[in-house]
């Protein structure tokens, strides 16, 4: 496989131009004096046979998802063919996954900008992860093989080390880990899929609100829990508490949002 890596490089953005009065629609999606340079400091590694596109796509979603990108931020054509050495199609093309994903949004004579999350996103986002998750762990508590069960074990046992070192990035990773696997336990690869894009985006709510929920104890209590069912094959038990859990961490991002509403109304 030839992997080649483009030096990343201080670049001036290329200035965009161009409005009209049909321009007004878009007024409140858009950034307000925002840096059109990419805060990233990573360099994208060409690997064939991997399409450049998937490529791409790939290296721009994880930037967005890990917040390396913000809402609101442009994502400038010129400047990411002369950063990565790269082509305008390939580009484009990733453009457009990226917006069917949900991920970035293309106005007409503005540009390509990370999309804004809105409470309205979490609201429809969590209660679908339930249900699809707990239905995802009914399933897995039949299908299980003994690589499943260890995986998340271990993550189990790496989130307790990280709940007592009080380090929210490796619990959350751990977290994930050990949803993971029981996801992949479920063996239903749409499921799977659907499932990863949904809790990809609940990561991208949690950096972009910066919502690092800290009652360890329930957590870990929690996924103990969780284990100990998928272990014993109790489908009913299992699939209820995947989903309670889901909506406990639902009602208290919301919570979250709430106190920071009403903090920012007291100080305006």
């Amino acid at each position: 496989m030839d992997d080649r890596t483009i030096p990343t490089s201080e670049l001036q953005p290329e200035s965009q131009s161009g409005t009209s009065e049909n321009d007004s629609r878009w007024k409140n999606t858009l950034p307000t004096k925002k840096s059109t340079a990419l805060p990233l400091e990573e360099d994208l590694t060409i690997a064939y046979p991997v399409s450049l596109v998937e490529q791409i796509t790939k290296f721009l979603t994880t930037a967005i998802m890990e917040g390396k990108l913000a809402s609101g931020q442009p994502l400038v054509e010129n400047e990411i063919q002369r950063r990565f050495g790269i082509s305008r199609s390939p580009i484009r093309e990733s453009f457009r996954i990226l917006e069917k994903n949900g991920l970035v949004v293309s106005i007409p004579r503005k540009g390509t900008f990370v999309r804004q999350i809105t409470r309205k996103d979490i609201e429809e986002n969590f209660p679908i992860r339930a249900m699809l998750e707990g239905f995802a762990a009914q399933l897995a508590a039949s299908r299980w093989e003994p690589e499943h069960l260890s995986k998340m074990e271990l993550a189990l046992s790496l989130m307790t080390e990280a709940a007592k070192e009080n380090d929210s990035t490796s619990y959350f990773k751990k977290h994930s880990d050990f949803h993971d696997a029981l996801i992949a336990a479920s063996k239903n690869d749409t499921l799977i899929a659907i499932l990863d894009n949904l809790r990809r985006h609940s990561m991208w709510f949690r950096f972009t609100y910066l919502w690092h929920k800290s009652n360890y104890d329930y957590s870990v209590r929690v996924h103990t829990q969780i284990l100990d069912l998928t272990r014993k094959r109790d489908a009913d038990k299992l699939e209820a508490l995947v989903k309670e859990h889901t909506l406990v961490g639902f009602k208290d991002f919301l919570s979250f949002l709430d106190s920071n509403t009403d903090a920012k109304n007291q100080s305006t």
